[in-house]
């Protein structure tokens, strides 16, 4: 197993039970960038911060944060006239959506029989704008699980997800994106990289407890024969997966992963321009 762990965090954003309290304030900062990005149309195609805050009903104060935050990852450029406008990004994520239906049909079917082999939740995770999401989920049908959203988003620096697709990355975006941590806590980030390292060699990772309490994950990327384009997870409780039960359930999401990198090669690789995929 891993013997890479994150510091673990009581309860956070990613793989989580239900019935474990989870705060909703990460899920509503992304509500309303959300509804920024959908503020603008064809017909109003620039905006002002105050017309944003109007047609969103986000106080000013809090959308010049989010406005920042826009222009900070690239989606939004401003005039200098106080105008905002969407960025040719958008397009990037457009396709990105796109590719990320067509897998969702391949998916599914593997994601399912993987459900019924190993009884539990299984998710699958694509890097989109630099950021982990859910984009589609099978459940077990467990009264407690792990559970997610389709377009839920999961941290990119802890949990199984995240370093599977960490390892996919060319070197440089790694860098960039290891960079904020970098700074903060050197000894981490070099942990981290080297964790990085041994997933982009095997193709796999798993975490304990590292988003939420009391959740196991093991999580394997999915290629199309040239890249990592997404990482197949299942988060379960420890509760259903001891140290004894690990190694068969990475097993399984191993082989499931293998399966789908094979159906998803036969289409071709993802172009370059509708994800970030690894090299």
């Amino acid at each position: 197993m891993d013997a890479y762990s994150a510091p673990q965090v009581p309860d956070g954003t990613g793989e989580h039970l239900i019935a474990v309290p989870a705060t909703a304030s990460g899920a509503e900062g992304a509500r309303r960038v959300l509804s920024v990005l959908q503020a603008f149309s064809p017909q109003r195609h620039t905006l002002t911060a105050r017309e944003l805050a109007g047609l969103t009903g986000i106080p000013l104060p809090s959308m010049y944060r989010y406005i920042a935050l826009l222009r900070e990852t690239g989606l939004l450029a401003g005039d200098d006239h106080g105008a905002y406008r969407l960025t040719p990004r958008i397009i990037g994520l457009a396709r990105a959506a796109e590719a990320a239906e067509t897998f969702i049909e391949i998916a599914d079917p593997v994601m399912r029989d993987l459900v019924a082999e190993c009884g539990e939740t299984v998710i699958f995770v694509r890097l989109i704008a630099r950021v982990p999401v859910c984009v589609h989920r099978v459940e077990s049908a467990h009264h407690l699980r792990a559970t997610f959203e389709p377009g839920q988003s999961l941290p990119l620096l802890r949990g199984a997800s995240g370093r599977v697709l960490l390892a996919g990355l060319p070197d440089r975006v790694r860098r960039e994106c290891l960079a904020p941590l970098a700074q903060t806590d050197p000894a981490e980030a070099e942990r981290l990289e080297e964790a990085i390292a041994k997933v982009a060699a095997r193709g796999w990772a798993t975490s304990e407890e590292e988003i939420d309490r009391g959740v196991w994950a093991a999580s394997a990327a999915v290629t199309d024969g040239q890249a990592t384009v997404a990482a197949l997870t299942v988060p379960s409780p420890l509760v259903r997966s001891p140290s004894a039960l690990q190694e068969r359930l990475l097993g399984q999401v191993r082989a499931a992963a293998a399966r789908l990198s094979a159906l998803i090669a036969v289409q071709g690789p993802v172009s370059a321009d509708s994800a970030e995929p690894a090299r």
